[in-house]
């Protein structure tokens, strides 16, 4: 009833706002009134025209008769509403008042009985399926190979060849370090999936969604390098002679042999290097400042001011993707719903900055429905969650 009563107040606000007869205090309420989520999509709902098409066919149904003498009713119940009408043009403009008054309370009405929401569903009826294996591979000459579809196993460059096994793409150099002309690969892992990679001299990459790395596909000169956008966790060969460094924008991480993670999403001004065995020496390109990280160590990386900050953390929540996990320390939901929101691929909408900060801590499955994920966040963070066609996720205060 309340939402009803609600509906009616805001059909009312708008009416007034036709006839030109909103006080300062009524504009600031319907504009409240329609930052709220779920009254934007209700507006959104009445200029789309499939909606628009479906209200229709309910409407037919309505006795507008009966519904027009209940709005005169309520109309003659507030007089001074009706004194602020302008006389000039007054039939007109009440027309539209009423219709307006109308298409509110009927639509949200019969809506409301009829059980249809428009395509929003709540978590419990909601269906998002957690990521999987699959990659686009694009070769040196720009040929673009999807991996998940592709049904030769092995790609042939050159001496170098790539075996595609079970979400895995093993480069094998038969002639090491032979190759004369450097031929450049890169792995493209979008929203919603994840890959592994073996690169030609042994080195294990793990990369998250929306990744993409860079590489040659067979290392020659006095360095292995190799251009990350996105998050990858390296298990790096070891190569005392030959130093293996990730570059990421304006950032290099090298080392020797190690294990370590770098979060470098273009969507970020930040990059976040986590050491998790051996070391490595992280600095902007061209600069002789560097940070040098043992294990248990992070580097946050500004991208705008090129300032290092070096800290003492818990590694695992940085590396748990890796192993099928989400784990957060108390970080706010925005952050939290970010990374989640590129693992099963949809967009997250908050309806007021306010819930974007509230704090989350936990330990999650990253293989399951996001819907179990959300029954958490809905419950323990007292928020509500609607979803659009399993692909739009909206998050508004209770």
């Amino acid at each position: 009833m309340d939402e009803i009563k609600s509906q009616i107040e805001y059909s009312e606000l708008l009416a007034a706002k036709v006839l030109g007869s909103l006080t300062e205090d009524q504009k600031k309420e319907l504009e409240a009134f329609e930052k709220k989520l779920h009254h934007q999509k209700l507006v959104h709902e009445i200029l789309d025209a499939d909606a628009f098409e479906k209200w229709t066919q309910k409407i037919d149904g309505v006795d507008t008769e009966k519904e027009w003498s209940s709005f005169l009713v309520k109309m003659e119940q507030k007089p001074e509403k009706r004194s602020r009408v302008v006389v000039m043009r007054a039939v007109k403009w009440t027309a539209a008042a009423a219709a307006i008054f109308l298409v509110g309370f009927v639509l949200f009405s019969v809506f409301q009985t009829s059980g249809i929401d428009q395509g929003y569903e709540s978590v419990e009826n909601a269906n998002i399926q957690p990521g999987s294996s699959h990659a686009e591979l694009v070769l040196s000459d720009g040929e673009v190979v999807d991996l998940e579809t592709e049904s030769k196993d092995k790609i042939s460059q050159g001496t170098v060849t790539a075996e595609n096994i079970n979400g895995t793409l093993q480069y094998s150099d038969i002639e090491k370090k032979s190759a004369i002309e450097v031929k450049k690969n890169t792995l493209r892992v979008p929203r919603g999936a994840e890959y592994q990679l073996v690169l030609s001299d042994g080195t294990k990459v793990w990369l998250n969604a929306e990744t993409e790395l860079t590489y040659p596909v067979s290392f020659t000169g006095g360095k292995r390098r190799v251009e990350l956008k996105g998050e990858a966790y390296f298990d790096v060969a070891p190569d005392e002679e030959v130093p293996f460094v990730v570059t990421s924008r304006n950032q290099e991480v090298t080392v020797l042999g190690t294990e370590f993670n770098i979060s470098a999403y273009e969507a970020d001004n930040t990059i976040t290097t986590t050491l998790v065995e051996g070391k490595v020496k992280v600095n902007a390109d061209e600069s002789d400042v560097a940070e040098y990280l043992v294990p248990d160590q992070q580097v946050v990386f500004n991208t705008n001011t090129a300032f290092m900050e070096k800290s003492n953390v818990d590694v695992y929540p940085y590396i748990a993707w890796k192993e099928g996990r989400f784990v957060f320390n108390n970080v706010t939901l925005e952050q939290f719903l970010s990374k989640v929101a590129r693992w099963y691929d949809v967009e997250v909408i908050f309806n007021d900055d306010s819930i974007k900060n509230i704090r989350f801590t936990g330990d999650l499955p990253r293989y399951n429905n996001m819907t179990s994920i959300l029954k958490i966040i809905e419950t323990e963070m007292s928020v509500h969650i609607q979803i659009k066609d399993n692909k739009k996720v909206y998050v508004s205060d209770k």
